[in-house]
């Protein structure tokens, strides 16, 4: 009888203790998942804020390239050896997908289509009365006040994520994950649509 007891107290324990392993193996597993998602979501969120701080930074070359010929008495036309240089720049931060920017060489495509159709000589180039990349008029004063730059959301589905913020204005950046780096896919203005 007191082996009997021995033995049963034994495979109680020898339960038990497996049981607490296997749930600290599980917790444990859970803590990784959780965590990889955690940094997951922070390597995304840096990823915007290093994109905002390197267009902060190199704004006034950028803003140098012209992207429309505009001569006196003529239509405007698109100018796409500066639109290639332009996205050239863009690409040097290392931040955006060739989705992103291949999205810009058509827009510059179908704007010159625009310019065929409907001749323009005066004003702003329609198309082009904004910053490509905060898809504002604003600019310069939301990267003045990039310090206040505000971080609301960053939603993680695999290899994509979706960081939500604000800088003077809504925004989404929906990002994908290419060889462990977060880049930046598309950036959507939410307070201008």
């Amino acid at each position: 009888m007191i082996k009997g007891m021995i033995l049963s107290v034994l495979v109680v324990l020898a339960v038990a203790g497996y049981r607490v392993d296997t749930m600290s193996k599980n917790n444990s597993r859970q803590s990784v998942a959780v965590s990889a998602v955690v940094n997951d979501s922070a390597a995304a969120a840096r990823s915007v804020v290093k994109l905002l701080n390197w267009y902060k930074n190199h704004i006034d070359s950028v803003s140098r390239i012209i992207l429309v010929d505009q001569k006196p008495g003529k239509p405007y036309a698109v100018n796409f050896k500066n639109g290639e240089k332009y996205l050239a720049y863009l690409r040097s931060s290392h931040l955006l997908t060739n989705t992103f920017l291949n999205e810009w060489r058509i827009y510059f495509r179908q704007r010159q289509q625009g310019f065929q159709l409907t001749h323009q000589t005066e004003g702003p180039p329609t198309g082009f009365e904004y910053d490509f990349v905060l898809l504002s008029q604003e600019v310069d004063l939301q990267l003045k006040s990039l310090n206040k730059l505000k971080i609301n959301k960053v939603t993680l589905r695999k290899d994509r994520a979706s960081v939500a913020f604000d800088l003077l204005a809504s925004y989404e950046c929906k990002l994908v994950r290419t060889n462990g780096v977060w880049l930046i896919n598309e950036i959507l203005n939410l307070s201008a649509e």
